[in-house]
């Protein structure tokens, strides 16, 4: 079925426009409070909606308009008391370590992991209520990969634009960020886009609107430039792969073409774009040099640093609860005096401030839930498209975290609420 905005919007109903709302907000990032040698608190604008949807659930689930949400995974609840107890252990471990609680570690880390259950309940009671399962698995499909697209576009208009105005167009500048104030995580949102539509050509016809396939081919090449990550470029590969792994020649012919055109836009940007860093590749020539196992580029050196600081304290204390939440910061600057950067890989900080036991436990119940969200797209008749392409994004998830700190990303928890949940009987 061809997606039809009109159809759809006229038969909305508060979980349909909930899910526009977090499709769109969940990809808009502002730093509150920001201060000195603190950090700030990183929100979303979904984390903003969030106390607003929790109180009109409440009051549908007060109302009997609607159920608490029913789960594909065993004991669901019971998996989230556990994760919530090992962040908790951890906490007050932190405390005992640092002889104080850090704020940091508090709000963003611990207050932060119950905000990313409360996306990964809105998601499944969204779904276990709606009447049409497939009909809000398309409406957040399409409606993500729609503002994505549309920040693509107007980042790349901004790029030429700034060649005829002289104050700054921030959207444009490198590198792109979207709207997620950092290119990783806009990285993220480029990857699960990117998914949808892989699986999106696996359908008789397309879901997505057209524009939103054709604008994200076009777009593809010039922000492989200005986004410059390189974790997405790996990951890109494999997802082409993938694309072109059936009916290839039939996709060749209809994404090729377009993107030889967003060639020809990302080739003329270098004509009118005064970035050092565009105009000499130097993150290409840093991509190159770490090939050769040189570590010249600045990110690469924090990153060598994070893995050996983070280690050693991890030797430093209980094996299996680690040193406890926040405790790298005061113990980086103890060693270094002053703090370079955060461990930016998952399963590191993991390790090293909630210990082993957190490591096995959140590695146990991502675990699962691929397994499970494997099982609704690819066992049981292979009808939702919408699985497929979120176990695929699991594995891309993973990979990425090996690279970089992607625990708290608010669309995971969210898209996983919804692939997690069980449908209404009827539906």
């Amino acid at each position: 079925m061809i997606f039809s905005a009109k159809n759809y919007i006229k038969n909305f109903t508060p979980f349909h426009w909930i899910t526009v709302c977090m499709a769109i907000a969940l990809q808009v990032q502002i730093t509150l409070f920001a201060d000195g040698a603190y950090l700030g608190i990183r929100v979303s604008l979904a984390d903003m909606l969030i106390p607003v949807a929790g109180l009109y659930v409440l009051f549908s689930l007060i109302m009997k308009r609607s159920v608490w949400p029913q789960w594909l995974v065993s004991r669901m609840l019971v998996w989230l008391a556990i994760l919530a107890g090992v962040m908790t252990v951890s906490l007050v471990n932190g405390y005992f370590v640092n002889q104080a609680l850090l704020m940091w570690a508090f709000v963003n880390k611990y207050v932060g992991f119950y905000l990313l259950l409360s996306y990964l309940l809105l998601g499944g009671w969204i779904l276990s209520n709606a009447k049409d399962r497939r009909e809000i698995l398309t409406v957040f499909t399409t409606v993500f990969s729609g503002f994505f697209v549309v920040t693509m576009l107007v980042s790349a208009a901004l790029v030429y634009a700034q060649y005829f105005f002289s104050f700054p167009l921030w959207l444009s500048d490198y590198p792109w960020d979207g709207f997620m104030a950092n290119r990783n995580a806009y990285v993220v949102l480029f990857v699960l886009t990117f998914i949808f539509i892989v699986y999106d050509y696996a359908k008789k016809e397309h879901a997505l609107p057209l524009w939103v396939i054709n604008a994200f081919w076009i777009c593809v090449p010039i922000f492989y430039v200005f986004n410059d990550s390189r974790t997405g470029w790996i990951v890109s590969v494999f997802l082409a792969l993938l694309l072109f792994s059936k009916d290839t020649l039939h996709r060749l012919k209809t994404v090729l073409p377009v993107v030889c055109v967003g060639v020809l836009v990302a080739y003329s940007s270098y004509y009118v774009t005064t970035s050092k860093n565009v105009l000499r590749a130097y993150q290409m020539q840093y991509f190159l040099e770490l090939a050769d196992g040189d570590t010249a580029y600045q990110g690469d050196q924090k990153r060598y640093i994070a893995v050996e600081d983070g280690l050693d304290l991890y030797r430093d204390h209980n094996p299996i609860i680690g040193a406890g939440l926040g405790s790298y910061k005061p113990f980086q600057i103890e060693k270094r005096g002053e703090y370079i950067d955060v461990m930016d890989f998952t399963g590191l900080w993991l390790l090293v401030e909630t210990g082993a036991l957190g490591l096995v436990v959140f590695s146990a119940f991502f675990l699962m839930s691929a397994w499970v969200v494997y099982r609704q797209g690819y066992m049981k008749g292979g009808l939702s498209e919408y699985h497929k392409a979120l176990f695929i994004f699991l594995i891309a998830f993973a990979f990425m975290s090996i690279l970089h700190e992607l625990m708290y990303t608010r669309v995971l928890w969210f898209a996983m609420g919804l692939a997690l949940a069980k449908a209404k009987p009827s539906a």
